[in-house]
């Protein structure tokens, strides 16, 4: 399946990222990079920063397949 949107809130990330990874998939931005479980909200600033921004990623069964939906992207805008 594939969904494209402008982007996802953390809240809304956060549990199938979860459920995901635990299914051994993965998650990566549109630089490729994995997105961690772990985000980084060490204060009232940080959790105000994530409520504020949109995540693009794709998330897939494997890095693999991450890696070869990412590679036909055409991310310009």
């Amino acid at each position: 399946m594939l969904e494209f949107a402008k982007g996802f809130a953390i809240w809304d990330l956060a549990p199938g990222h979860h459920i995901l990874h635990s299914a051994g998939g993965a998650v990566i931005d549109l630089a490729g990079e994995p997105i961690t479980l772990d985000y980084n909200l060490r204060s009232l600033s940080d959790i105000e920063q994530a409520m504020n921004r949109r995540q693009k990623f794709v998330a897939a069964g494997t890095l693999e397949l991450a890696q070869e939906v990412l590679s036909h992207l055409d991310l310009t805008e």
